[in-house]
């Protein structure tokens, strides 16, 4: 049979039996035998990356899904992601249910968010966890279509046998990656179903829904913004094959993958490119509206498209978005806390009730946001809104419009008026992460001299208290120009630093008083004195969001047993507690060059096991979703 034959079979859904592409995996993998024509050389890739990952075709996996309280940081951490693609991922579904398949949205790193059909069959055909919380990366489960397309940064179709691990020959999975409009890899959609049924269309559909929620993240992203749709057929315009691209000024900011496909752009165009560096003539020669037959286009390349002007009107946008945003008001219960931290909360109350704003800096799971919602409970704005804003995830034109209510108009006397939360807190988390422009009028709008000064337009001082957050330390950022060195000095008013637990030399102490905040009364003498020793002799990779988390676990298995000694804490924290850290100031600088060398050890660790998650954290002894959650979730990106 020759290769042209070959390939047409494979488009039409036919494939080797399993037993035989099982063998050539394994001569492949084995015995370097070329597996040809009939496996894709995505497929071949993988199975090359897998093997090199340290990963042995006889020996699957041991999978375990995150705890409840994890998988809700995870969720929250990709709230964005979920929102913008529920209703594609339901409607998918609907597809799915005629083959008895499930539609799984996971994050960019391969860890499951939401997993809707008939797990069950999965779970029986490929014998592993298909649920959300449960990591599907190359690393772990080897090729995938979930790992598999975001190793490939491309839509993927892994067919039964393809499948790095026998186990899994029962599904046919295709997955395709999700991106923003600036290129950032949010995460992957994919569907799966039974290997046996046809699957010829199936990358097709979820295509369809990705290209539908690549849509909604560029209309988030750039609503405000002037931005052009066009193609080649004029047709096609309105339509999910439309390209799509944003201008700030003549400047290219924004685009569809297949606006950049069209044009023979990647990403890196975002930023440089102008309009007049892509099409012949200006902005101007299309018409906002009228047929799009007359708005012809062509680029400098010289291909003809057809294109319209897309602008969002402004009081519309406004009315909307600041609903979504008093919609997103979070209630203002603030979570233990130690008596020690307690103390700084008093002064930062002090200063924030004078209109000083305040910076809190620490590693991830340090308690920064903690510190800010006790802050916002005992301040004169308690009674009021805790607005949490994430730099890191939101869009520009949400941020702005948190900050100021909408972005400056030509003929505003002063456009540097903070809106925020009135009567209340508005938290800024990740502000490392607030686009420069805004930097820039933040900074304005926080200078002293100005407030109040009928000379200067008549501002108000806010009604409100400002918070920002960070896990890194600004005075970096700003020293390779990432971030205002003005907006740095007003944010940081008054300054506070949270330590790592493993910094701290008493944590006896706050195991015992966030237990006690966190047991209900009649419980809180069940922890023994051998378990606050073990909890207090752990690391704590995770700080005091990982303690918390511990608590409270505890605290429900006190109700079903006796006394809670070291035998009711978790394996990894019996297993792995390890004497503090030498916390002298001659060791470590700051927090913040803690956690880097720490994620450091955890990259030497990995690299040293060939990429190996699970050998990597044996040999560290932290538990393999600890590992994974610290080096690939999004707060180590931005560090």
């Amino acid at each position: 049979m020759n290769s042209r034959l070959r390939l047409y079979q494979r488009l039409a859904g036919v494939s080797l039996e399993p037993d035989r592409l099982s063998e050539i995996r394994r001569r492949y993998i084995l015995d370097g035998v070329e597996p040809r024509e009939w496996v894709p050389p995505a497929i071949v890739r993988s199975w090359q990356r897998s093997s090199a990952l340290g990963l042995i075709l006889d020996r699957a996996p041991h999978l375990e899904a995150l705890d409840e309280q994890q998988l809700k940081e995870l969720r929250e951490r990709n709230e964005l992601l979920l929102a913008t693609a529920r209703g594609e991922v339901v409607a998918l579904f609907s597809d799915a249910r005629a083959t008895n398949g499930i539609v799984i949205l996971a994050d960019a790193t391969g860890m499951i968010l939401e997993a809707i059909g008939n797990t069950d069959f999965a779970e029986h055909a490929s014998g592993m966890l298909l649920r959300a919380g449960v990591q599907w990366d190359e690393a772990t489960i080897g090729t995938n279509a979930i790992g598999t397309a975001i190793a490939e940064s491309a839509p993927i179709a892994v067919a039964g046998a393809e499948h790095f691990f026998d186990k899994h020959s029962q599904l046919g999975c295709s997955a395709v990656p999700i991106f923003d409009p600036s290129g950032r890899l949010m995460g992957v959609l994919d569907m799966s179903n039974d290997a046996n049924l046809p699957q010829t269309h199936t990358v097709g559909l979820v295509r369809r829904a990705v290209d539908q929620i690549e849509r909604r993240l560029f209309e988030r992203r750039f609503g405000r913004h002037e931005s052009l749709a066009f193609h080649s057929d004029p047709n096609l315009i309105n339509s999910t094959h439309e390209g799509l691209l944003a201008f700030d000024g003549d400047r290219l900011v924004g685009a569809n993958r297949q606006a950049l496909a069209m044009l023979g752009l990647d990403w890196s165009a975002l930023g440089v490119e102008r309009f007049d560096h892509i099409f012949v003539g200006g902005l101007d020669q299309i018409r906002h509206d009228g047929p799009v037959e007359q708005s012809r286009l062509r680029t400098l390349a010289g291909s003809l498209l057809f294109g319209q002007l897309r602008s969002e009107p402004r009081v519309k946008t406004q009315a909307i978005r600041s609903e979504s945003w008093t919609q997103r008001r979070e209630p203002n219960a603030a979570p233990p806390f130690e008596r020690q931290i307690v103390v700084q909360v008093d002064r930062a109350v002090r200063l924030a009730d004078a209109g000083v704003p305040i910076l809190i800096q620490g590693e991830v799971g340090a308690g920064k946001e903690i510190f800010a919602r006790h802050l916002h409970a005992a301040s004169r704005y308690g009674a009021g809104p805790f607005v949490r804003v994430d730099c890191s995830t939101e869009a520009a034109t949400d941020i702005e419009i948190a900050l100021f209510g909408a972005p400056p108009q030509p003929c505003q006397v002063d456009p540097q008026v903070l809106t925020g939360a009135p009567g209340g807190t508005l938290l800024l988390a990740a502000v490392e992460a607030l686009p420069m422009t805004l930097q820039i009028r933040l900074a304005q709008a926080l200078r002293p001299d100005r407030s109040g000064d009928p000379a200067m337009g008549g501002r108000q001082a806010r009604d409100f208290n400002l918070v920002a957050i960070t896990d890194l330390a600004l005075r970096e950022r700003v020293a390779v120009g990432c971030f205002s060195a003005e907006l740095a000095v007003r944010l940081a008013a008054h300054l506070i630093t949270l330590q790592p637990l493993r910094l701290i030399t008493d944590r006896e102490t706050v195991v015992r008083e966030i237990w006690q905040v966190l047991a209900p009364a009649h419980l809180v003498d069940r922890l023994t004195e051998e378990a606050v020793a073990v909890l207090a002799a752990y690391a704590w990779p995770g700080n005091r969001r990982q303690l918390i988390a511990t608590l409270r676990s505890l605290a429900v298995l006190a109700d079903s047993r006796g006394s809670l000694g070291p035998e009711a804490l978790p394996r990894e924290i019996r297993d792995a507690a390890v004497p503090a850290t030498d916390s002298s100031a001659d060791t470590l600088a700051s927090s913040a060059e803690l956690g880097s060398i720490t994620l450091a050890v955890m990259r030497q660790a990995v690299d040293a096991e060939n990429g190996n998650i699970s050998r990597a954290a044996k040999r560290l002894g932290v538990n393999r979703s600890t590992l994974y959650r610290r080096l690939l979730s999004p707060e180590q990106d931005r560090s």
